[in-house]
Parts: C-alpha cells; sequence; structure tokens
C-alpha cells in the first residue's frame, strides 16, 4: 500500500563553483503538507507500462500573466521527469488542451479525462511570493468509483521565475517517492569533461590530436539542462567522480602539468590534493567510497613503470597500494561497491583487460565475467556491474549481473559506446558515444531502451552521475 509522506525537508544547494557561477537553483521549501489518501496498491515494474498510474496534467493555473512562461516549464519538465522512470504513463499535453480548466478538484471535468486513458489529473497554482515561486500541486482521482479524492498534495516555495525546474525536479521525485516507492533522480547531476568552450591549453605539451584545446569539468542535470563550467583552468582535467552526498567532487587535472588528484567541496574554497603528486608519478581516476572518507585512485608512484590501484583517506592520509603483487601489469578505473565493502576495476594482468574486484583492503580477489576486451566498470545499487566492452565489432556498453554473473549488452552497436557511469537508482546508465559524430553524452535504461542525447556540442568525455541527493 501506498503510505503517507510526513516528512518536511530542505534541500540546500552548494553556493558556489570553483572559478565559476554559484548554482542558481537555491533552496526547495516544502512549505506545507496536507494528508495523504492512501492509493490502490501498484506494483513497481519496470518493463510493464501497462501497470502503470495514467495521469494528465491539466494547465497551471496562476496568479499573474507575468508567470505563465515559469508555470509552463515546471509542467513540461515535470511530464518529461515522471515519463523517464516509466512508472507513471503521462497523457499527451496536446491531446488534453482541449479539456477546460478546473479551478479546483470538484470541478474536473472526469469524464473528459477518462475519455483520453486518464486515471489521475495533476493541477496546481504558481504563485509570487516576494519574488520566489510558490507551486501548489494536487493529485486528483479522476477514476468513477474515487473521483475527487487526492492521491499527492503538497507546496513547494524556493525557486524563482528564472529557476523553475528544480521546482519540477523535486515534485517529480517526491511522487515517485510517494506514489511508487521509488528514489528519483530527477533531482541529481551528471559531472563530465568537454572541450566545448574552446579554450587553449596550458602547462603542458599538447597532443596533436588535443588540437591544443583545454578540458573543463561540467555538470549538468540529469536530462542534459543547464550544463556549466565547474573548472575554469585552461589546462585538462578529466574522470570527475561525486562524493556520496553530491556536494564533493574529485577529478584529475593536468593544471600543474602532471595530472593528479583534486577534491572539493563545491563550497567556493580552493580544491585539495590528497594523493600528492608531483611530476615523477601520475595520479588518475579518482573515485570516493560511498562514505566518503577514502578516494580510490590509479597510480604509477610504486615505481614499477606500471598503474596500481591506491587508496588514500580524503585528507591525504593512509596511503595504501592495493595491488602491488602484480608488478608486470596494470590496474585501473576502480569503482566501489555500493556498501564500500568491495572495488571493482580493470587489469590486464592475463592479457587484455578484464574487470575484477577486490575487498576494499585488497584482499579477496575476483574476476568478473565480461568479455574480450572490458574497461570502465560502475558498481550499481542493482547488483550490476556496467562496463565497456571492446570487442572486433566495436565497442558497447554492457552489464554482469553479480547475482548469476552473466555478461548483457544493452546498447545497440551504433557508434563508439563507453565509459559508462549508473544513476543512484542503478535504473540508467549515462555514457559516451560517437554515433551522433563527436563524442556525445547519452542515457539509456538498464534493460536496453530509451537511449536520450544529454549533450550536443564539443567533445564530451568521462560521465559520472551524482548520488541521489544532487548536491542540491
Amino acid at each position: 500500500m501506498f503510505r503517507p509522506f510526513a516528512l518536511i525537508v530542505v534541500v540546500a544547494a552548494a553556493s558556489a563553483l570553483v572559478a565559476a557561477a554559484p548554482d542558481e537553483a537555491s533552496t526547495i521549501v516544502y512549505a506545507r503538507q496536507t494528508p495523504q489518501t492512501p492509493q490502490t496498491e501498484i506494483s513497481v515494474i519496470l518493463s510493464n507500462p501497462g501497470s502503470h498510474p495514467k495521469i494528465g496534467i491539466q494547465e497551471f493555473a496562476v496568479s499573474s500573466p507575468a508567470l505563465r512562461q515559469a508555470a509552463d516549464t515546471v509542467a513540461s519538465v515535470l511530464a518529461d521527469d515522471l515519463k523517464f522512470e516509466r512508472e507513471f504513463y503521462v497523457i499527451d499535453q496536446k491531446a488534453s488542451a482541449g479539456i477546460p480548466k478546473a479551478a479546483t478538484g470538484a470541478t474536473i471535468p472526469f469524464t473528459q479525462w477518462t475519455q483520453l486513458g486518464a486515471e489521475f489529473v495533476l493541477m496546481a497554482n504558481v504563485r509570487d511570493t516576494g519574488g520566489k515561486l510558490e507551486v501548489e500541486v494536487k493529485l486528483i482521482d479522476v477514476r468513477p468509483a474515487t473521483a475527487g479524492k487526492e492521491g499527492f498534495s503538497r507546496t513547494y516555495g524556493g525557486c524563482t521565475a528564472a529557476t523553475p525546474r528544480f521546482c519540477a525536479h523535486s515534485i517529480a521525485d517526491d511522487m515517485h517517492k510517494q506514489l511508487r516507492n521509488l528514489t528519483g533522480v530527477a533531482r541529481t547531476r551528471i559531472a563530465f569533461s568537454s572541450d566545448r568552450d574552446g579554450e587553449p591549453m596550458e602547462g603542458r605539451p599538447v597532443p596533436a590530436e588535443e588540437k591544443g584545446r583545454g578540458k573543463a569539468i561540467y555538470l549538468m542535470d540529469y536530462d542534459g539542462a543547464q550544463a556549466r563550467p565547474y573548472t575554469v583552468n585552461r589546462a585538462i582535467n578529466i574522470g570527475a567522480a561525486w562524493g556520496p552526498d553530491g556536494r564533493s567532487l574529485a577529478w584529475a587535472s593536468f593544471v600543474s602539468g602532471y595530472p593528479d588528484i583534486y577534491l572539493s567541496l563545491l563550497d567556493g574554497r580552493p580544491a585539495t590534493r590528497p594523493a600528492h603528486g608531483t611530476d615523477v608519478f601520475q595520479n588518475q581516476n579518482p573515485a570516493i567510497s560511498p562514505d566518503g572518507t577514502k578516494i580510490a585512485f590509479t597510480s604509477n608512484r610504486a615505481g614499477s613503470g606500471y598503474f596500481d590501484i591506491w587508496v588514500v583517506d580524503r585528507d591525504g592520509s593512509n596511503l595504501q597500494n592495493l595491488t602491488p603483487g602484480t608488478p608486470k601489469s596494470s590496474e585501473g578505473a576502480a569503482t566501489w561497491s555500493p556498501n564500500g565493502a568491495q572495488i571493482a576495476f580493470t587489469s590486464d594482468r592475463v592479457g587484455p583487460p578484464q574487470i575484477y574486484m577486490m575487498n576494499a583492503d585488497g584482499t579477496g580477489l575476483t574476476r568478473v565475467p565480461c568479455g574480450p576486451k572490458c574497461d570502465r566498470p560502475a558498481w550499481s545499487a542493482l547488483g550490476y556491474i556496467a562496463y565497456t566492452l571492446e570487442r572486433p565489432g566495436g565497442k558497447d556498453i554492457a552489464i554482469t549481473d553479480l547475482s548469476k554473473m552473466e555478461p548483457r549488452i544493452i546498447t545497440d552497436g551504433s557508434g563508439a559506446n563507453e565509459q559508462p557511469t549508473v544513476s543512484s537508482n542503478g535504473r540508467h546508465i549515462a555514457f559516451v558515444t560517437s554515433r551522433w559524430g563527436n563524442r556525445q553524452i547519452a542515457s539509456i535504461d538498464y534493460d536496453g531502451q530509451n537511449i536520450r542525447q544529454l549533450t550536443n556540442t564539443g567533445v564530451n568525455t568521462y560521465p559520472n552521475w551524482s548520488p541521489a541527493s544532487g548536491g542540491r
């Protein structure tokens, strides 16, 4: 059964970015809770859309004509957020445009909505409260036996007319949690590396293929909107990795002339360098542990000429080599298990790179079945590891179910598909693809459906999906 959701939450955003503008979507306040009416139990099955609630979205009411554009944006983004998780079927808003708009739940033209297949209608009032938007939403049952009952009701404050998307994301995540018992990802973000601004690179020799362009770390909403730079240093910055609260970020940068790990709290303070790199050895590919206390990374600091998986506390203490017994192989691309007890990584110790997992202290090594050549593993909360599968036909995204140890390819072979990162709820994978020309970032559902293009400017690589908090 659906249960009333009585928690009052304030979600605060990161106040500033390194050499970039602060995130404008600041604070969402759930201003008022209203009693909820439990609805009929509906099975949460991703692959069965026929069992999902069918929702119509009425044009949102506004307190002044100046708010119309913001209200329409909230409605449109909310519809897309609900469709993304495939837990709700959203009636096409063009199909319902001719239905008269109701002022209250009791005056909704129930028959007209049910003729379109709707079971519920979402209505909202958008008001200006001292320069902030207040969005009051209600989900009204329109089925004949229960018409007029409220299934969800809440008031949101804290957005502005210039930043309405975050209100929509908050509504979507709350509806998914309360009505479908799912932690949604609408408020999450994706960090990635991009050369889209074309800044000339400084501080190191430039390989010909890089054409002198720097690569900055960018942040964007989960759906590709609102991409903005996080680093501005005219260097190569790659391999960003989120901390567990969505308020810290690690990445590798060549800003000092050699690659080292940088760690920022996204609050405007200077980044730290916990791996203590020098020009003698290279530190790359950071991964922050699920409890936020440690960073796993790749380094050749052992002096063998090969790379190992190292781990260090986020304050730079307790440096340890987890793979010291493989002097003639290279390990890399570490990813933590969701509980922090294990680390998966790639190694060429027996030939072409394969995926292995080990305990967080380096013991208990096990190979993960993947394919002829595998790279960039990403560990999912749903118990699978996603990775790049390279084979004679090209590169694809594949996953291995750890309960069955069975690999499965989920992309379709169009272009080269690589560097996967998994959403916090495990249902979606973002990855790099060349199917549209230059390497761009796309997302796909973990069952192989619904490929969506998220970037379309420049060359974009190394995506990393934030945790559910999204750092907001």
